[in-house]
């Protein structure tokens, strides 16, 4: 593991045991830099770790929600254990139908490659202002 990671790892494990929630998706983004930057060959993989890394942020997440003892009603465990394993799982083949598409042989232009990155920055900014309006909307039953 490289120090990168190690550090990336060490800060999600901050965040959680902090009660903070702020520094996780920072930490993953992080993360799969890391894996993508130095090598462009990681293709066959890439979709497993992308699975793995959506894992690792709903724990984080959910181990947060665990903290407060109203957010959680009885028996949603194992069904919401059950609904994040099915998503990680179905997440490799939609990665790997996305890998697929990033493969084809397209003519790009810098036009292009641009309004793609800004798309990305865009998806992940309303990603992560879902997760924090998703949770101030919790009030206790």
């Amino acid at each position: 593991m490289s120090a990168g990671a190690a550090a990336t790892a060490l800060l999600v494990a901050v965040a959680v045991s902090a009660g903070r929630s702020a520094p996780i998706p920072v930490a993953l983004v992080i993360l799969g830099a890391i894996y993508a930057v130095p090598d462009g060959d990681r293709a066959v993989p890439a979709p497993i770790y992308g699975s793995g890394l959506l894992l690792t942020a709903e724990l984080a997440y959910w181990s947060l929600e665990e903290r407060v003892a109203a957010r959680v009603l009885a028996g949603a465990v194992a069904p919401r254990l059950l609904g994040v394993l099915a998503v990680s799982v179905a997440a490799i083949p939609a990665a790997a139908l996305v890998l697929a598409a990033a493969d084809a042989d397209v003519s790009r232009s810098p036009a292009v490659t641009a309004a793609g990155a800004a798309a990305v920055v865009a998806c992940i900014g309303l990603l992560t202002a879902l997760a924090r309006v998703r949770s101030g909307d919790r009030t206790p039953a």
